[in-house]
Parts: C-alpha cells; structure tokens; sequence
C-alpha cells in the first residue's frame, strides 16, 4: 500500500542501473547504445527502449525518474507492472555490466590474448595454435618494461601453450614448466612486494595491523636471487627496501636509477605509485635533517612532470602540489615554484583550487620578499586544514614582522596563541609547542635592543638549543643576524 502511494504521487526513484548510467561518460554511452543495438547480445526492443527513456533524463541532469512515466514511455497503452519493471531494469543492468566487461577486455590486450587462447584449447582449434601463441608472446616481447599483469599474462601463455601441445600424456618431449614458473614466480613475487610495502606504509599511518605472510622468507630469498637481471622486479624490490631498510641509502639510489631507466616506459599508474614511494623516502630524509634530499625529491618531481607522469590532464592532489612548490622554495627556486604554481593551478580540485592556489602564491612572495603581496592574499583566510591554517598563521607572523608592523603582529601572536589552544586536541603536543616557542622567539626578536650585543648572543644560544623544536628556526637566526 504504501509503495502504491509513493508510485502515484510521482515519487522520484534512482535505481542501480540509473546510478551506473550516470557513471559512463559520453563516449562510452555511444558504445554501450550500439552493443544495446546489437542482435548479437539484444533480443528485446524494450531494453533499447528502457535505455534510450533513461538516457534522455541523464543528458539533462534528472536527479531520478518517475517509474509510471517511464513505463508509459517504453510500454506505451499498457497497464504499469512494478515486477516487470524491475525485471526489464535488472536485465538492463545485467546486459550494461557485460558491456563493460567486453570494454575491458577490448581495451587490454593481455585479457583478450588469453580469453582467445583458452577458446583455442577448450575447443582444441589447432589450424590457429602456432600464430595465436607467437603473436602473444611477441606482443609482451616488444615491451621496454613489462607491468605486473603482463607477467600474469606470460603465465597463461605458458600455461595455455602447455595445454595446446598436451605435454601431459606427451612423455618425449621437453615442456615449458620452466617458463610457467619463472613467470608465475615473478608476478608472484612483485605482488608480495607490493602488498608488503602497503603493509608497512599503513602501520606507520595507521593503528590498524596486518597480517602478510611470508615477508621474511621473500626478502631472504630475494636478497641471493639475480633481482637487478629482471628490472621490473628490481624496481618493486628496491621500493620495498626503502621502506624495510631506511637507513641504507644505497637502496634509494639504486631505485633512483631505475626510474631514470626505465620510468618512462612503466604503466602511469605504476610509475606514480613507484615515484610516490621515492618521494617519500626523500620527505624522510629530509625530514631527519638529510638536507641533500631537497635536491632529489625535486628531480623525482621534475622527472614525473617531463615525462608526463604527472599529467597535465588529470587532478594534482593538493598534498602533492603543496609539497613541490614548498622544495622548490627551499632550494631557492623561487621562479620554477612561482611558474608551477600558475601552470597547475587549474587541476587542482574545484572545492579546494583557489584556497590551495593563494597559499602557494603566497609562499612564494614570502620567498620572494614580496611581503606586502604575500600579506594580501593571507590576510583574512582561514583554511579548514589545519595544517594550512598553521603554516598560513607562520608566514603572517613573519611577514607582520618583515613589514615593521610590531603592533599588528603583536596582537596576532595573542590570537595565534589562542588559536593553538582551541585546537590543541587537533594538533599534536610536539608540532603545537614547535609553533609556540616560534611566538617566544619572535617576542624576543622584537624586545631586544639594538646593540645589546650580550643579550643577542644569549637569544642565539636559546634558539640554537632549542631549533629542533622551533617552526622555522633557520628564519629567526637570519634576523638575529640582520639585528643591529
């Protein structure tokens, strides 16, 4: 009854396929409407019917349809039946789901090679044996760097060669359970190596434990096999190994120079994923007091936007810009970081572009020495990061204080106080006292007395001893310096 109610007041409904449908983009809706099209898979003008009705709401942004209008539509002078309905709308979605599965494996040659070789064998079609598996092979042979499922892939040429030449019941000849393995062990092992670098990077990020096994085993096993013959293994091996042995630098540099070889030629998805991993070994390092990994985490970088790893057509992560344009400036690239700023500024998400573009900007005015403009665009923006919020607050401090403006800054060091303290259950003890001593310290810059060469003298000491726990500690020793 009361479904018969909602129905008559023409209640708006969004089913599952309606949901998928709006996923497709354009160009998928014109291939899965001729595969609908097809005789081949269709035998039922209502479903084209149904899918064209839907179609029609989607193109104009309807949040859902009304289900008696739509029956009107596809069953024109009929009575609305809800099952029917629902059984044309699971149909639909059945026949939208094979479409994609056939776009899969129309778009991945490695999927479509072994879906051709195991019909080849199910109906033993010998006449096509040879060539089928020559052009497999010779297609995973050509190229400069295989990604993990071409060695899933070799695995099932292997496996379906095997098959094809019945090696099981043929005792005279040498079979290829050599290649099976070898294939097999690789995919298996860049896999392993994969999942256990998930593993260690999420408990360090996360209270959340994992149980993998076999790391142990693996990594001994590795540590006396020929890794470095098989490039694609070697840069999953040495990946790990920057997570797994920190401190050897020599791992780093060794994944370093297999990206300079063979990054460009990796699947994007896996470069990124690679590159990240060196990335944050150099934000580590640096971090650590390593001042020399500012350099590499920039040629990492730069190596990604040549190679248009980082592409320009797709979204820049927000942490990923930030981090940059930050090296950048630290290494005193301060025209690269300002042209980065400007050139990526577009793919940065919409929700999050003009906050994260104007804090960047600002950075490098800061940089620049540009602080009247740096003060413009901070001034009066609060960031619902809170990272942002604080290293926004830090940079006011700095340019209140490099503008004269003791009296503004003084009253803003009393509310970046205040806003520490309401947000300390945010901000970890060791991060919020880094940023409080800052204000002490700025305090202290601002009182001291020109020419007092004692006084001076013992500030240096104070921020000396405690720069470890100081934001910016390098800044505040430079105007210690320029004081008279």
């Amino acid at each position: 009854m009361e479904e018969q109610k909602k129905q008559a007041a023409g209640e708006v409904h969004r089913n599952k396929i309606y949901q998928v449908m709006e996923c497709l983009d354009e160009s998928e809706h014109k291939r899965l409407s001729k595969f609908l099209h097809s005789p081949y898979f269709i035998k039922t003008k209502t479903l084209i019917g149904l899918y064209d009705a839907l179609m029609a709401r989607i193109r104009i942004n309807e949040p859902g349809f009304d289900r008696r209008v739509l029956w009107e539509e596809i069953q024109p002078g009929t009575s609305y039946d809800p099952i029917v309905f629902r059984k044309y709308c699971s149909d639909l979605l059945k026949w939208t789901e094979v479409f994609m599965a056939q776009e899969t494996l129309m778009q991945n040659n490695n999927k479509s090679d072994a879906a051709l070789l195991d019909f080849l064998v199910r109906r033993k079609i010998k006449p096509l044996y040879t060539r089928a598996i020559r052009e497999a092979r010779a297609q995973l042979a050509e190229k400069p760097f295989r990604a993990l499922d071409d060695f899933y892939a070799a695995y099932l040429i292997e496996r379906h060669y095997y098959a094809m030449m019945e090696f099981d019941v043929t005792l005279d000849k040498r079979t290829n359970i050599e290649a099976i393995s070898h294939q097999l062990d690789v995919f298996y092992w860049i896999e392993k190596l994969k999942l256990f670098s998930a593993r260690l990077s999420q408990q360090r990020t996360s209270p959340q434990q994992y149980e993998i096994t076999g790391m142990p085993e693996i990594i001994l096993f590795l540590s006396a096999y020929p890794v470095d013959k098989i490039p694609e293994l070697a840069i999953y091996y040495y990946s790990f190994l920057t997570l797994y042995e920190e401190d050897t630098v020599a791992n780093y540099y060794k994944l370093r120079d297999l990206l300079d070889k063979y990054g460009k030629d990796m699947p994007r998805q896996e470069a990124i994923e690679i590159i990240d991993s060196a990335l944050h070994y150099c934000t580590g390092k640096f971090n650590r007091g390593h001042r020399e990994f500012y350099q590499e985490y920039f040629d990492v970088f730069a190596f990604a936007l040549e190679h248009d790893i980082f592409s320009k057509d797709d979204e820049f992560a927000p942490w990923r810009y930030n981090n940059i344009v930050g090296v950048a400036l630290r290494l005193d690239k301060l025209a690269w970081a300002e042209q980065f700023v400007e050139e990526y500024k577009h793919l940065l998400p919409p929700d999050t572009r003009e906050n994260t573009y104007s804090f960047n900007l600002a950075r490098v005015y800061r940089f620049q020495k540009n602080y009247p403009k740096a003060l413009a665009l901070l001034h009066g923006v609060e960031y619902e990061d809170i990272g942002y919020n604080l290293i926004s607050k830090m940079m006011l401090t700095i340019t209140y204080f490099e503008l004269d403006e003791f009296d503004a800054l003084d009253a803003f060091i009393e509310s970046f106080k205040i806003f520490l303290k309401r947000n300390e259950k945010k901000i970890s003890t060791q991060r919020r006292t880094s940023y409080l001593n800052l204000l002490h310290y700025v305090r202290a810059l601002m009182r001291l007395i020109p020419g007092d060469k004692a006084a001076k003298e013992k500030l240096r000491q104070a921020i000396e001893h405690d720069k470890s726990m100081i934001v910016n500690h390098e800044w505040l020793l430079e105007k210690l310096d320029e004081s008279g």
